[in-house]
């Protein structure tokens, strides 16, 4: 069982002592003792001598007879090291046999020499000191946060003072959270994370970016048909992650590491997830995989929650998107509007050199008009290579004309929608990647069939391979 220590000498001492049940209690002219102590006393003598099989106790009655706390109190003489190594190993005792915690407000925090934090943890009526390497805490702290410190108390020997030596740090509420994440943002903010003169721009027309998103998520579904409905040839490789709860962050980072280390020829990295609480959407506000995406080679294209929610993943990223389907949006343009720029621009040149050549032609005239005898000379000359201007200048619009032509009747055969307008389907895997051939398919594999109307899901059952 369980006791706490007894008043010594007019000062509280608060221990838990584990020992064995005790058989008598507290009368006169007797001690508590184990249950098989042997109690004899001494006559004429000022002491109880309390034997048991592997102790003896002494019971002073002169002293408790001044401090009646002590009285018939079986006592142990100790040195006071020998005294604060028995209330350490106690106090270690009890977080080996039952885990704890211990949670209040922090006050006085502060850093001893860049290696040690300190603060004290307090309620409304009582306070206890902390103490734990800066190495082993992961969460920035400041007055006012409240916390839950796991650890295991202890004696400092040199002043006799107590604290909570802690192994685990953890913040408690929204608002604590909030202000470790605002110090935290702050801090990286100071070191360049942040900076836009670093973030570098997604290319145009990418081909093949890697997607780092739950497959069963709203995100992955809305963010794969926008781009499809855009720019349909855009090859996107999955990589399915954990988006929320203790072990995302990891996993995310992991995702990440695999992208860098794929050897694929990625344009980009879009990482991306749906709307959430503020707790849910803590995984995206990881100081390392902030600094990850930071130190990434490929840029990275950030969409996590709404407008309204911004993490340290997208503050890091080179572009931000506000939801999933913005950041399709800002990733790939869109093919009609594509092909409308062609045609404008190739309208724009062959109007810039009939102006050209009509602002040539009027100057030509006005020399032959308004010059002196000899230009009659050169006359016939001029119209010719006037003539010849002309003629090359129709050629070249001609020529940009069946250019532009081509150019659409090509956009039109790579649009896939008109070919499955014709009865024709293609297969994708389960990444949303095209199926060119049999030999990328295998039996009991699983497959998405697209026709013009819809998708539809399917299974291998036999592979045939025409040579």
């Amino acid at each position: 069982m369980e006791r706490l220590a007894r008043h010594c000498f007019g000062i509280r001492i608060l221990a838990v002592v584990r020992v064995r049940a005790f058989a008598h209690h507290c009368c006169r002219g007797r001690a508590y003792a184990p249950r098989r102590a042997r109690f004899v006393r001494q006559k004429g003598g000022s002491m109880v001598r309390v034997r048991s099989s592997s102790r003896e106790y002494r019971v002073g009655y002169s002293v408790c007879a001044h401090y009646p706390a002590l009285a018939r109190v079986a006592m142990r003489i100790f040195s006071v090291t020998e005294f604060i190594e028995l209330v350490n190993e106690t106090l270690q005792a009890l977080g080996t046999y039952e885990a704890f915690a211990v949670e209040g407000e922090v006050s006085g925090y502060r850093v001893n020499q860049g290696q040690w934090v300190t603060f004290d943890l307090k309620d409304e009526r009582s306070l206890v000191n902390v103490f734990l390497p800066i190495w082993k805490l992961r969460t920035p702290l400041e007055d006012g946060m409240r916390i839950r410190v796991a650890g295991t108390g202890r004696v400092y020997a040199k002043y006799g003072k107590f604290s909570l030596s802690a192994e685990q740090i953890e913040l408690v509420g929204e608002g604590a959270l909030r202000k470790a994440l605002a110090l935290l943002r702050h801090r990286l903010e100071q070191e360049g994370l942040f900076t836009s003169e670093r973030k570098r721009e997604l290319p145009r027309f990418p081909r093949r970016i890697a997607l780092i998103a739950s497959r069963d998520s709203a995100a992955y579904g809305d963010f794969t048909r926008i781009v499809c409905e855009r720019w349909p040839l855009l090859d996107i490789h999955l990589y399915n992650v954990l988006v929320q709860g203790e072990r995302a962050p990891e996993d995310i980072r992991r995702a990440l590491a695999a992208v860098q280390a794929s050897g694929e020829a990625y344009d980009a990295v879009v990482l991306t997830r749906g709307g959430g609480s503020f707790e849910e959407l803590m995984a995206f506000n990881d100081e390392q995989l902030a600094r990850d995406i930071f130190a990434s080679r490929i840029p990275v294209l950030a969409a996590i929650g709404h407008e309204r929610d911004v993490t340290l993943a997208e503050e890091a990223a080179d572009v931000r998107g506000s939801t999933p389907t913005d950041a399709a949006r800002r990733l790939v343009p869109d093919r009609r509007d594509v092909e409308y720029e062609i045609a404008s621009r190739i309208r724009s040149m062959s109007d810039s050199l009939l102006r050209r050549l009509q602002e040539n032609r009027t100057a030509l005239h006005r020399i032959l008009e308004s010059g002196s005898h000899w230009a009659s000379r050169y006359r016939i000359q001029v119209d010719a290579w006037a003539s010849a201007t002309e003629g090359g200048m129709r050629q070249l619009l001609e020529s940009n004309r069946e250019r532009l032509q081509h150019l659409t009747r090509l956009l039109k055969g790579l649009d896939p929608t008109a070919v499955l307008a014709r009865g024709y389907s293609f297969v994708q895997d389960t990444r949303g990647r095209v199926i060119s051939g049999v030999s990328r398919l295998g039996r009991g594999q699983a497959i998405f069939v697209r026709m013009k109307d819809g998708t539809a899901g399917a299974t291998v059952n036999v592979v045939k391979k025409q040579f």
